[in-house]
């Protein structure tokens, strides 16, 4: 399909209907900016929106696909709504993968929080600092995850993200602090290598999983 075929398609039909992009939106429960930018050829309208829209412009499923009027049948629209159905239940599969890849992970991330909570509470405040960054850490994948397996990505989840993930950080480099106020250099450079390493390999798995979830998660409107 052609986005600036059917750009020009919807827009001329709208038109013909007397109808503004507002109102247009509004039949579909979408926002204008989204008809316009379908009218203008820089988008195209999701399978889910397909079949509302082309009711809303009284047309075929056929004649929207093809973006043109045309005599059509009964089993040629039948046909194009068959493919719409698999194809949406394709996509339906898919989330269902995702969502339970992102439910295990989850699950795993929530055993090890208990597994670090009861390595705090035996050990005690030796290991409070490395107990803290890694549990941040968890958070900072996590919000993402959710907000795949809940198919829904707002702004302030990919925030709070980014910023339990300043968090860990934060506590790591505190404690870098404290050993180079206690002049306890050769421990710092045994460390460096090493800490260096963990902290770019957390930083790119945090930022994909969070672009991850904002290129596929719908947005909250």
């Amino acid at each position: 399909m052609d986005a600036k075929t059917l750009g020009n398609f919807v827009a001329g039909r709208r038109r013909e209907l007397g109808l503004t992009q507002a109102q247009l939106a509004e039949r579909l429960h979408l926002t204008d900016k989204a008809v316009s930018r379908w009218e203008r050829g820089v988008g195209l309208p999701d399978l889910a929106t397909l079949e509302p829209l082309a009711a809303a412009l009284e047309v075929s499923l056929t004649e929207l696909l093809t973006a043109r009027r045309q005599p059509d049948g009964p089993a040629a629209e039948q046909a194009v709504a068959e493919v719409l159905t698999l194809a949406a239940a394709g996509r339906q599969a898919l989330w269902g993968t995702v969502r339970l890849a992102c439910l295990g992970a989850l699950t795993v991330f929530a055993l090890a929080g208990l597994f670090l909570a009861g390595v705090l509470a035996v050990s005690g405040p030796e290991v409070l600092t490395a107990v803290a960054s890694l549990l941040l850490g968890l958070g900072a994948w996590s919000v993402p995850l959710a907000q795949l397996a809940r198919r829904r990505c707002t702004p302030a989840g990919c925030i709070l993200s980014l910023g339990l993930a300043l968090g860990a950080l934060a506590v790591q480099f505190a404690e870098l602090l404290l050993q180079v106020r206690e002049n306890d250099w050769s421990a710092l450079m045994d460390t460096m290598d090493a800490l260096v390493a963990v902290v770019v390999f957390f930083c790119a798995v945090t930022l994909a999983l969070d672009l991850l979830a904002a290129a596929l998660a719908p947005r909250h409107k």
